[in-house]
């Protein structure tokens, strides 16, 4: 075998340099390429918007209570056989900070419906009348009657709701629709304090 020259050692360093050049290069834009997905789904999918709730920070607030209810008694209606007929008064509450929307926040209206439901069984609807609170307002409340005739719950449900309303811990869902896609969705405790809500896109 023959000796090698200087020249083709000089080639083959420089060779191999070019080689450890690319595979640098090509590791940068991987690790490039990968910190830009990482952005790219914390911002999109990562913000934690829990399945499509939006915050309203610096925007209105809002909240909702069952003050009466009838014809959901833990033991003359809801554990004994038969449809039900239950009746609620609701109160929404709408809380504007200073200097937010021009033209205030309003609020039901004509063909709004608030619909109350228990583990997802509907219980009631009933208008919603409009309410329309200012900034220099800051807050107002709405109320509404809603009721559920011939209702059919689950009997599972039944006795669910029947042994929370007994402890004081049973929570009604209430839904008002709001301008555009977005409802209302609240968690009201019967009897209880206001209760806060958030905006959700309407489900198609």
């Amino acid at each position: 075998m023959g000796s090698r020259s200087p020249r083709d050692d000089g080639r083959r360093e420089v060779a191999r340099a070019a080689g450890v050049a690319a595979a640098l290069i090509a590791a940068s834009l991987f690790c490039l390429f990968i910190a830009l997905v990482l952005q790219s789904t914390s911002t999109s999918g990562g913000g934690g918007d829990g399945g499509g709730v939006r915050e309203e920070c610096g925007r209105a607030a809002y909240s909702a209570a069952v003050t009466v209810l009838s014809g959901l008694h833990p033991s003359n209606d809801l554990l004994h056989i038969g449809t039900l007929f239950p009746v609620f008064n609701l109160t929404v509450h709408v809380e504007v900070p200073p200097g937010g929307k021009a033209g205030g926040v309003c609020l039901g209206g004509h063909s709004v419906a608030a619909v109350v439901s228990y583990g997802g069984a509907f219980l009631g609807e009933g208008s919603v009348g409009r309410v329309c609170v200012e900034p220099q307002q800051q807050e107002g409340d709405v109320a509404a009657t809603a009721w559920g005739r011939d209702v059919w719950m689950p009997w599972v449900l039944r006795r669910r709701l029947a042994e929370e309303m007994k402890r004081g811990e049973a929570e009604l869902e209430v839904a008002v629709p709001m301008r555009g896609d977005d409802v209302l969705v609240c968690k009201a405790k019967i009897g209880g304090d206001l209760s806060p809500c958030t905006l959700e896109e309407a489900s198609n």
